[in-house]
């Protein structure tokens, strides 16, 4: 009595049928395949081809083009010999928050170029003592205050 009411708590479920369900499956024989399948090859010594973008910006609306490579992750180099101190901070607040955004690295290549990259490129440099970035950027943030001041 006991299996009754349990096969009619299933029945009701709709589970009472599971056992009939898997008996009426046919027994298949798994067949080998006939001929041998090819896997394909991948050379490991290939890499993509690295584009290097130099750009001289004469303003500030030439930033965005500058970020949209970035973004697709191709490395710029922004040579800032052209443009004011003031429009150069901006510049490189704009790109250095863009590569921020990026994962990407940015770079101080001399005293008015600056290279930038995607997360897909690391950039590696021993710089001297006195060529830092950090003192760089810190040397035109003061210099633009001075500017603003007279």
């Amino acid at each position: 009595m006991a299996r009754g009411w349990y096969d009619k708590v299933l029945k009701l479920l709709g589970y009472s049928d599971q056992g009939e369900e898997y008996d009426n499956f046919e027994d298949v024989e798994y067949t080998e395949p006939k001929g041998r399948s090819r896997t394909p090859v991948i050379s490991l010594h290939t890499s993509p081809e690295v584009r290097i973008v130099v750009l001289t910006p004469v303003g500030f609306d030439e930033v965005e083009k500058i970020a949209n490579l970035l973004k697709s992750r191709k490395t710029v180099v922004v040579n800032f010999s052209k443009t004011t101190k003031e429009i150069s901070q901006r510049i490189l607040d704009f790109l250095g928050g863009a590569v921020f955004a990026l994962n990407g690295s940015m770079q101080r290549v001399s005293s008015d170029t600056f290279m930038f990259a995607p997360s897909n490129i690391s950039i590696q440099a021993d710089l001297p003592e006195g060529l830092s970035q950090e003192k760089f950027l810190q040397q035109l943030r003061e210099e633009g205050i001075k500017d603003r001041k007279q």
